[in-house]
């Protein structure tokens, strides 16, 4: 028995009046985010992300990697930014090439990976993100995974220079606005509590704002 042909690049839908209706699945690469080459132009003009990798230190061995500190910063940050707040969403986003291209990866489709198992992936996975975000300090240098480390203080100082970077003349005086904001759990988190006054199981973190410019969150 001849197998069933199911994969064809076009399906016709019943037309409208002289028109035609179809599907058609030639496009190639097609994204919703194209609007984030724009974040691209603002980050790379102003270089705000390379300043941001700078909080970071990296213990790796410079032979053994292929996603710079760089590269991982942006990869989270641009994804954040376009609402994917869930590492587990770099699963999927790892292929996506419009975010390679955001990144600045050198090949946006992947196909010069080192491992087979990695070709068409151009971005780093979950896992790799998630080391970024979880790495001790105090362990990162001998850990066997864990070895990018974010340093806090620098991360703080960072925030408070992206602000006056913003003046053409530094202001005199910095009116600062401290304020908390319930941000509500619905499963068994680390760290959640029940707030009475918000009536829910939550987080609390602490926002501390000048102007419209946030300078630091605190759970």
């Amino acid at each position: 028995m001849k197998p069933t042909e199911c994969i064809g690049e076009q399906l016709s839908f019943q037309g409208l009046e002289q028109r035609q209706v179809v599907a058609d699945f030639s496009a190639g690469s097609v994204t919703s985010d194209a609007g984030a080459l724009l974040l691209r132009e603002v980050a790379e003009g102003s270089r705000i992300l390379r300043s941001f990798a700078g909080c970071f230190t990296d213990h790796r061995d410079p032979e053994l990697i292929e996603h710079s500190v760089a590269e991982l910063v942006a990869q989270r940050v641009y994804a954040l930014a376009l609402g994917y707040e869930d590492v587990n969403d770099h699963d999927e986003l790892r292929r996506d090439p419009l975010l390679a291209t955001l990144v600045g990866t050198v090949d946006p489709s992947g196909q010069s990976r080192r491992r087979e198992a990695d070709r068409g992936k151009p971005l780093a996975g979950k896992s790799t993100i998630n080391r970024l975000e979880l790495a001790d300090p105090a362990q990162a240098a001998a850990h066997r995974y864990h070895r990018i480390v974010c340093d806090g203080e620098a991360v703080d100082r960072f925030f408070v220079d992206v602000l006056l970077n913003a003046y053409e003349t530094p202001p005199q005086v910095l009116v600062l606005d401290l304020d908390a904001t319930d941000d509500p759990v619905h499963g068994g988190q680390e760290g959640r509590f029940f707030h009475g006054y918000y009536g829910c199981y939550c987080y609390l973190p602490l926002y501390i704002f000048a102007g419209d410019h946030l300078l630091l969150a605190r759970l």
